[in-house]
């Protein structure tokens, strides 16, 4: 049956109660993202600058061991004294030796390990554990926000069953309770 005194006017209170939710939301959103998109130093000297959206998402690197790096540098010659250096023939046979040991693939491993590390690769570990924090704290609000929205939608369903079950049919609209609404 119409009757237009029972329907629910849902009123301008629900629409900027949505519309605050909506804000709140979304700052919550912005306040989870913002470890990943806020710049950061990184480095020997906090020098190179990072955003986490940007260089998380790089391939590490490893470096060779430092027992290879040991091994490698067993057949380095002894530093030269003083008396050493003048000689022209032993610093030219010194060089050699340390130009064959720089060629060494190990030595040239760490060598681009540690210019990687200090450079691009500076980035790499604080901004995935930036990435991480962002995604914990987004899916922890999403987890918030499906569960309010589960919550209110059993009280609502709940509200409606019980409504069925105590006044399953409200019949027709009496005289006096029409004289007693005003």
């Amino acid at each position: 049956m119409f009757d237009p005194e029972r329907d629910e006017d849902p009123g301008a209170r629900r629409f900027y109660l949505r519309l605050l939710m909506v804000l709140a939301i979304s700052a919550a959103g912005c306040l989870a993202l913002w470890p990943s998109v806020s710049g950061f130093g990184a480095g020997p000297d906090h020098t190179t600058s990072c955003i986490a959206v940007v260089n998380g998402w790089s391939a590490g690197r490893s470096g060779p061991s430092e027992a290879e790096v040991n091994e490698a540098l067993r057949s380095a010659p002894a530093q030269p004294t003083a008396a050493q250096r003048l000689d022209p023939d032993f610093m030219a046979n010194y060089q050699a030796q340390m130009r064959i040991l720089q060629a060494s693939p190990v030595l040239q491993q760490a060598d681009n390990f540690i210019n990687w590390r200090d450079g691009p690769g500076a980035c790499v570990n604080e901004s995935r554990h930036r990435l991480i924090r962002s995604g914990i704290a987004l899916v922890s609000l999403a987890v918030f926000c499906v569960g309010i929205a589960f919550t209110r939608r059993t009280r609502t369903n709940l509200r409606r069953h019980s409504a069925e079950v105590a006044e399953p049919d409200a019949g027709p609209v009496r005289e006096y309770e029409l004289s007693t609404r005003n």
